[in-house]
């Protein structure tokens, strides 16, 4: 996704919800001109880089150890800047799948909300539009009741209202709590269309606290429980950065090919691709 197709899909979100916040998309709007930027800087250094270094090999004799030095040093500094390109590219693909994943999943919230919503009450009554409030709470959150509180009134709380409210909380980088209200969404309601999505998000809320291990078993338990969910590519791809985080570079190179294979023509499959051609192994 570019960065004027993400910041597009933002706005549409927003407007979407009924719930602007031009705080909001301005901030995401900088965060990803930032790191758009930060990749091309980081890009054109190691272009720069390979060049010097491939006029510099086709010149050098066998006896001339000032230049082989250059090149050992232009080498290992071209080393660095592959982790700082594969690091930066990390982080405009986070940015671009949250805006997607969010933009999805709040269509998705918003569809439960209003199977869920009681019948319009009869002229004159409330006018409350309790669908669009649970919708609301995707984007401008609520405060959840603690895992396992039944909700006002005493009734468990609605899957649109408890879903909604654990997105939220992981919107604004409250993972614990968000892992809270995923788990027990999954837990209440594993039958729903919004289960796997759910389970997914429980696997993203570890990766973002660097708890890796803890992302990937997340992501297996949810591709074991619903292998054909729409969230598969991404589960599968998070598992392969994951791995690269962990430096565990074979297996991360391995989960890649697996999802360039096993997805093509699919948004993971191209980042899939982005990442092999960085750890040097399209």
């Amino acid at each position: 996704m570019t960065k004027g197709r993400a910041i597009a899909a933002l706005g549409l979100l927003l407007a979407a919800t009924g719930c602007i916040m031009p705080d909001q998309l301005a901030e995401f709007q900088k965060d990803v001109t930032d790191v758009q930027s930060s990749l091309a800087a980081v890009s054109k250094s190691q272009a720069e880089m390979e060049k010097r270094l491939a006029a510099l090999e086709s010149t050098t004799g066998a006896d001339d150890t000032v230049k082989r030095s250059e090149i050992a040093d232009l080498k290992a500094r071209l080393d660095t800047i592959v982790r700082q390109t594969t690091a930066t590219a990390d982080k405009v693909d986070q940015v671009n799948a949250r805006v997607d994943r969010l933009s999805q999943d709040v269509e998705a919230a918003r569809d439960a909300a209003r199977r869920q919503a009681p019948a319009p009450a009869p002229a004159g009554g409330s006018d409350v539009d309790t669908a669009a409030l649970a919708a609301g709470a995707t984007v401008a959150g609520a405060t959840r009741p603690a895992a396992g509180a039944p909700a006002p009134g005493g009734s468990a709380p609605s899957p649109s209202a408890l879903y909604a409210s654990a997105y939220a909380d992981f919107s604004k980088g409250n993972y614990p709590l968000a892992v809270s209200g995923f788990e027990e969404y999954a837990e209440r309601y594993p039958d729903t269309e919004l289960a796997d999505n759910a389970m997914y998000w429980i696997g993203e809320c570890n990766f973002s606290q660097g708890s890796y291990k803890a992302a990937i078993d997340a992501f297996d338990a949810m591709l074991e429980k619903y292998p054909k969910s729409d969230k598969a590519a991404a589960a599968n791809l998070k598992k392969a950065l994951a791995f690269v985080q962990m430096n565990q570079i074979g297996q991360g190179i391995e989960q890649l090919r697996f999802v360039t294979s096993s997805y093509p023509g699919t948004d993971e499959a191209r980042i899939a691709a982005d990442r092999l051609q960085a750890l040097g192994k399209p």
